[in-house]
C-alpha cells in the first residue's frame, strides 16, 4: 500500500517538535534518525510532558558538545543522545 502522508509516530514527532526538526532530520540522518527521535521521544514521555520534551530535544546541551539531541541524532549518535538523555531522566525521579 502506497502512502503519501506521513507515518503515524513522524507526525506526532512533527507534532511535538515541530516541521523544521523533523526535516532537520529527515535532511541530515533519513529514516534512521527520524525513528531514533521517535524513541527518544517515547522515553522522554514517561517522564515528561510534550513541550519538556520538545525543549529537551531541541535545546542545546552541555553534555553534547553545545549541539541539541536533534542535531547529533541527525549525525548518528543514537547511544551518546541516549545516555545524555537516560542521565536528565535519573535527575526526574
Amino acid at each position: 500500500m502506497y502512502r503519501d502522508d506521513p507515518l503515524d509516530d513522524e507526525a506526532e514527532l512533527r507534532a511535538v517538535i515541530g516541521d523544521a526538526a523533523v526535516d532537520q532530520l529527515l535532511d541530515v540522518g533519513g529514516g534512521a534518525a527520524v525513528a531514533a527521535s521517535v524513541d527518544a521521544l517515547r522515553l522522554l514521555q514517561g517522564w515528561v510532558d510534550d513541550a519538556q520534551a520538545a525543549s529537551w530535544l531541541c535545546a542545546p546541551q552541555r553534555r553534547l558538545a553545545g549541539r541539541s539531541p536533534v542535531e547529533r541524532l541527525a549525525q548518528g549518535a543514537d547511544e551518546e543522545v541516549e545516555e545524555v538523555l537516560r542521565a536528565y531522566l535519573a535527575a526526574q525521579s
